[in-house]
């Protein structure tokens, strides 16, 4: 009876197979774990190509009026204050009103240091008189100028093409009065956009400041030599008058006649 050969497997063989297997197993979970990877991240992705809202362009104002102590130091002191927060001051005034000397001041400053430069101001008050601060947003009519003004290029730039195009001297006369009506408007689109991006650059303050110097006594005889010589005039434009009225008298001779022979015609 002839026997049956058993073929045996390679044992390298075997073990290339389980290695071959767990390779398998483990691939898929690294391979859903970077699609979760990829499926966590897509939103992110998402988010970043959002469109970002317009940026917010707002107008700030203060008016402040406070009374000082030393009117000098203190302008010294406003002075290097606005250049300490690199601020520029565009305009001053001053005046005097019986005891009181007040000086005004016009700052522009950038929107950041337009707070701490107000309450840095105020440290020389010795009393307050008001202080008011007010905003004005204009980003979406910052938004509409400047799309109102590149729709407007845009025309005059059809326009031109359509002035080389023109044959006729009519023709050519329309599209330059037109031209000439889209230029103006860009001019006042641009100008305004210009006005708007500088107002939101720049805050403004207001700030008035007063000390009162009693008057000497010079200053007050001054006061009532002036009331003196006020009624002196008065006086004179009085007499001038009554003297015009004297060069009349023909006129009022003339008059007292009429009014005399009415009077008599009654009776």
């Amino acid at each position: 009876m002839p026997m049956k050969t058993v073929q045996t497997v390679p044992v390298w063989m075997l073990l290339l197979g389980i290695f071959s297997l767990l390779m398998a197993c483990e691939s898929s979970p690294k391979q859903s774990s970077s699609e979760a990877m990829e499926a966590t991240a897509s939103p992110d992705a998402t988010a970043e190509n959002k469109e970002t809202p317009p940026q917010q362009n707002i107008i700030k104002h203060a008016a402040v009026r406070f009374q000082v102590q030393d009117m000098a130091s203190t302008t010294q002191y406003i002075e290097s204050t606005a250049r300490k927060h690199q601020g520029l001051i565009t305009n001053t005034g001053q005046h005097t009103e019986g005891d009181e000397h007040t000086i005004d001041f016009e700052i522009r400053v950038s929107p950041q240091n337009f707070l701490p430069l107000l309450d840095q101001l105020q440290q020389h008050s010795t009393k307050l008189d008001y202080r008011t601060l007010s905003t004005d947003d204009v980003s979406l009519e910052m938004v509409d100028v400047a799309a109102r003004l590149k729709a407007k290029r845009t025309t005059e730039e059809r326009f031109l093409s359509l002035l080389k195009e023109a044959k006729t001297i009519e023709e050519i006369i329309k599209v330059e009065y037109e031209l000439q009506r889209i230029r103006e408007d860009i001019e006042r689109a641009d100008a305004r956009l210009r006005h708007l991006s500088d107002q939101t650059a720049y805050s403004t303050i207001k700030l008035s400041i007063y000390q009162i110097v009693p008057m000497s006594f010079s200053e007050r005889v001054g006061l009532g030599s002036r009331f003196y010589n006020a009624f002196g005039t008065g006086w004179q434009l009085f007499i001038s008058l009554l003297v015009g009225v004297c060069y009349l008298w023909p006129v009022v001779l003339l008059l007292l006649g009429f009014w005399l022979a009415r009077k008599h015609r009654m009776v």
